[in-house]
């Protein structure tokens, strides 16, 4: 388990010629830095003279971070094992048309069991920047810069979650469900960066006042 092991380990890892980690976990934990970060601001809430008011919402938000950041971690490690299935299939023999049948039929599984793992950080990574934009706006504002950076940071990963979801498309024959999951994936998109535009600007904006 890469969570397991030092943060050096994992980059000396991605910088190799190692097949994994790659792009899929490397987003993974861009969003599992985000949630910490919206962690961490929620922290620095809790219990400060000022932000009474907030206090139930900033432990809530608190634990929904370390949930997001288990999450988060948990998905960089299934993006490592994501492609197996379809690796295996790349394999099989393909001599006969029976086998080439067999083939791309399992290729085909392959290719949506992998896309599921890069959809899913998409996903978490858009519930991290609603919570950063939410910290950012009632959270400590001694900290609230952490929002900010937790916004980019989530945006990075659904941004590569993306990327690793497009490159498994190239490969699929399914329109049917290229074309449901690319909704899915571009509603996403646009979500996300609206958040991250609209968190980034308020905290521009606190931090000049």
């Amino acid at each position: 388990m890469y969570a397991e092991k030092s943060i050096n380990y994992f980059l000396d890892k991605l910088c190799s010629s190692s097949p994994e980690p790659g792009g899929g976990s490397a987003s993974a934990l861009s969003g599992a830095i985000a949630a910490s970060l919206c962690g961490m601001l929620a922290s620095l809430t809790i219990g400060k003279k000022g932000y009474e008011a907030v206090q139930d919402e900033m432990k809530e938000a608190y634990e929904k971070s370390k949930k997001l950041k288990d999450e988060m971690l948990e998905l960089l490690q299934r993006d490592t094992e994501a492609f197996e299935d379809a690796s295996k299939a790349l394999k099989m023999p393909r001599e006969t048309e029976e086998q080439k049948a067999l083939r791309a039929k399992a290729l085909e599984e392959g290719l949506k069991k992998a896309t599921a793992v890069p959809l899913e950080i998409m996903e978490k990574a858009l519930e991290i920047a609603k919570l950063a934009y939410s910290t950012s706006l009632k959270g400590n504002k001694m900290a609230i810069s952490d929002g900010a950076v937790s916004a980019i940071f989530a945006e990075a990963a659904a941004t590569g979650g993306m990327i690793n979801v497009l490159i498994n498309f190239s490969w699929m024959k399914d329109k049917e469900y290229i074309e449901k999951t690319s909704r899915k994936v571009d509603a996403i998109i646009e979500e996300v960066k609206k958040i991250r535009n609209e968190t980034v600007d308020y905290v521009v904006k606190e931090l000049k006042k």
